[in-house]
């Protein structure tokens, strides 16, 4: 077994040897190696702007809808939000279509695919990341202002539970992307921006945690507020089917959390 083992071995180093010994004869494989992957570097990058705006545009609606319900189902907060998350996601794919993609000699990027800094050239891609940062920014800010202004202000005279899970999560959510578009920025800036490869895929499941964490958390409330569930036989019992407040009577509103993302389980069955 041994001897075995110790034949495949010098069979293995044996090849290695002879193959890195032609690679590096041929140098047009070497030069070809290198050029591949900077041919595509444009479309990596689109693709993770992308990616990571598709998830922050669930994370938003999920607390868009909740600013939406807190202002009573107000058309003028809706119409704002939704006008302001439309024109950061149109301007942020514009952008870097129009500066990565459709002028592709104008971008440089490193060996390790990320986009090289010359603050000088207007068509540099780290003002394109710069500029999709401050969209997500103005989004979150947006909406971390109108909750505040609505539960602290408006409702001071009020110390509803909800009040302060809503509160808590907003100021964490929006921490959260603030810490990791600066990160993201920090590390384009830098020079080389090696790190910037280990920032910028955390990014995408941090988004994902955060809107989880909001969701849930809003889950928590509904269940404290609605009680225990008790025997399936109770007609008021809820089982947990997505997530929202289905139902807060904080003052004289018509239901403005009635979502109706609880099954009601009436005599046992649904």
């Amino acid at each position: 077994m041994h001897i075995q083992l110790g034949a495949a071995g010098c069979d293995i180093a044996l090849t290695m040897q002879g193959e890195l010994q032609y690679i590096w004869k041929h140098k047009w494989l070497v030069d070809g190696a290198e050029q591949v992957p900077k041919q595509h570097c444009g479309s990596v990058l689109f693709f993770q702007v992308l990616a990571f705006s598709s998830m922050l545009v669930l994370l938003e609606l999920v607390l868009i809808l909740r600013v939406f319900a807190l202002y009573d189902r107000n058309r003028a907060i809706g119409i704002f939000l939704s006008l302001l998350l439309v024109l950061r996601i149109t301007s942020s794919t514009h952008s870097v279509y129009h500066h990565v993609l459709q002028f592709p000699e104008k971008t440089q990027f490193t060996n390790h695919c990320v986009p090289s800094v010359n603050y000088r050239d207007a068509h540099s891609p780290v003002w394109v990341i710069m500029f999709v940062q401050c969209g997500v920014l103005s989004v979150q800010l947006a909406i971390i202002t109108l909750n505040m202004k609505r539960t602290v202000w408006d409702f001071r005279q009020y110390s509803h539970l909800l009040f302060s899970v809503l509160n808590k999560d907003g100021l964490r959510v929006f921490g959260a992307i603030a810490v990791a578009v600066v990160a993201t920025a920090a590390t384009v800036i830098e020079e080389g921006g090696t790190s910037y490869l280990f920032v910028f895929p955390i990014f995408i499941p941090l988004i994902s945690a955060a809107g989880c964490h909001t969701i849930l958390n809003l889950q928590k409330l509904e269940l404290e507020l609605a009680g225990p569930a008790g025997n399936s036989s109770d007609p008021n019992r809820k089982d947990i089917e997505f997530t929202t407040i289905d139902d807060v009577d904080i003052i004289t509103w018509d239901a403005p959390w009635n979502a109706r993302t609880f099954q009601v389980i009436e005599g046992g069955s649904i």
